[in-house]
């Protein structure tokens, strides 16, 4: 059995005990707390992510767009040069064929001459 003595120092333990479970108690989140933090978290994650997902969209049309500007140029390119090419080819054509019509000119009129 215990002493008076003890007994009331186990109840004076109990109640620095239950003092300090007081203080503490207040400041523990609730189940509402935690439900309501959870909640802001989603939405500021839901935000997150849509912001990066936009920011790489517009990372994604800018890359896309200066690849086109890229290949156009380069197509825009190939092309002058094929057409200067052709134009070449047809100048060398276009000379071939004056000098053939000067040719059968000379000839019809060498011809010509000859008979008359």
């Amino acid at each position: 059995m215990q002493s008076p003595r003890q007994i009331e120092r186990r109840t004076e333990d109990l109640e620095r005990r239950v003092d300090r479970i007081e203080r503490v108690l207040p400041t523990l989140a609730t189940k509402e707390d935690l439900a309501g933090a959870i909640e802001a978290s989603e939405v500021r994650m839901r935000a997150h992510v849509s912001e990066a997902i936009e920011a790489s969209e517009v990372r994604m049309r800018a890359h896309v767009s200066e690849a086109i500007e890229a290949s156009e140029g380069r197509m825009l390119t190939h092309v002058a040069g094929v057409e200067e090419r052709l134009r070449t080819h047809f100048n060398v054509v276009a000379e071939d064929l004056c000098h053939n019509i000067q040719l059968v000119a000379e000839a019809v009129a060498a011809l010509s001459e000859s008979r008359g």
